[in-house]
């Protein structure tokens, strides 16, 4: 089974920080125009694969998630659509046969927090970000990737990312930009 294609979409304060705490969610803080792009890839995807405090900030019974959870073993159907398992001794590859008999994995959504970013990333299995910068500055929180702190372009550039466009998304001003692996 090839493995699906997965894209990072994730916002960030200037400072690089996905959020000031585990339970401080996006939607509190981002811009109109970024979350209407949010919205644009969840619906795009097949799946969202995300951490436990992600889920629960936000939960969805009737989206289709992959939920990483060290307590979750071997894996269990907690929803018809949402899936629970450890990814510790997984890759990226083997999601796709778990959640087949519901729906086909072709196109992935990493929704974070950390640690998922950290997992795809240590697999080299993130082929493309969309990468959202708020012009808020948190001073602490929780990175974009825990071995990469700081200002998220500079983040992605040493994760091994190149940029490929980038756009103001409003006048505050919101910015917008596509990043891929640099490859050989």
């Amino acid at each position: 089974m090839m493995r699906p294609a997965f894209t990072l979409t994730v916002v960030t304060s200037r400072d690089g920080f996905i959020a000031r705490a585990p339970d401080d969610t996006p939607a509190s803080w981002a811009s109109p125009e970024e979350q209407a792009l949010f919205l644009a890839d969840v619906g795009a995807a097949d799946w969202a694969v995300m951490g436990r405090h992600t889920h629960e900030g936000a939960d969805r019974p009737d989206r289709r998630r992959i939920v990483f959870s060290a307590a979750a073993g071997a894996g269990h159907w907690r929803r018809p659509t949402q899936l629970w398992i450890d990814p510790a001794g997984l890759s990226p590859a083997e999601l796709p046969g778990l959640v087949a008999s519901v729906h086909p994995l072709r196109q992935g959504l990493i929704l974070g927090g950390t640690q998922v970013h950290d997992w795809f990333l240590d697999h080299g299995a993130i082929d493309r970000v969309h990468l959202s910068v708020e012009p808020l500055e948190f001073g602490a929180g929780l990175a974009l990737f825990s071995r990469f702190p700081g200002p998220p372009e500079a983040a992605l550039a040493k994760a091994g990312f190149v940029k490929r466009s980038e756009r103001r998304l409003n006048d505050r001003p919101t910015l917008y930009s596509v990043w891929t692996p640099r490859r050989g």
